[in-house]
């Protein structure tokens, strides 16, 4: 897991080859204006974009997921959330990962909990399970781009 400010998404380039794309689109685009939905960045579905508006739950709720195929990019867009983290090596067994859906979802416990603020971004990679969107209720805006692995 990687947290840090937008300004210095441009660091990480060098762990994946499909960075330098996300680092354009995060340079070039308002993410404050994109609808909610999906919004492709490479076709293919190389990299993509999920503009959501979930609403928190507490970190007793929140499920922790984790993903093989896509590496996910999190940001807040309006507020601060916080997202647990799991190294995938912790992940109980029970935790059955779906192939269909590039997604293992379920109750498990998380051993960190940063607060990340707009601004600032968190990369989950398939070695960490996470738990986002955790909160007090409220409704919350972010946007999860999705990066291909391999």
């Amino acid at each position: 897991m990687i947290h840090d400010t937008l300004e210095n998404f441009s660091r990480y380039l060098p762990l994946h080859p499909r960075f330098a794309k996300v680092a354009d689109f995060l340079r070039t685009t308002d993410l404050r204006t994109l609808p909610q939905g999906r919004v492709d960045i490479l076709p293919d579905g190389e990299i993509f974009a999920n503009v959501q508006c979930p609403r928190s739950r507490t970190p007793e709720a929140t499920p922790l997921e984790y993903h093989r195929k896509y590496i996910d990019v999190q940001i807040p867009l309006a507020e601060a959330e916080v997202m647990g983290w799991l190294p995938l090596s912790k992940v109980p067994e029970s935790l059955r990962y779906n192939p269909e859906t590039d997604a293992a979802l379920g109750p498990a416990p998380h051993t960190s909990r940063p607060t990340v603020l707009p601004g600032e971004f968190t990369i989950f990679f398939p070695q960490d399970a996470h738990a986002p969107c955790i909160g007090d209720g409220r409704e919350m805006a972010k946007i999860i781009i999705k990066v291909l692995a391999d």
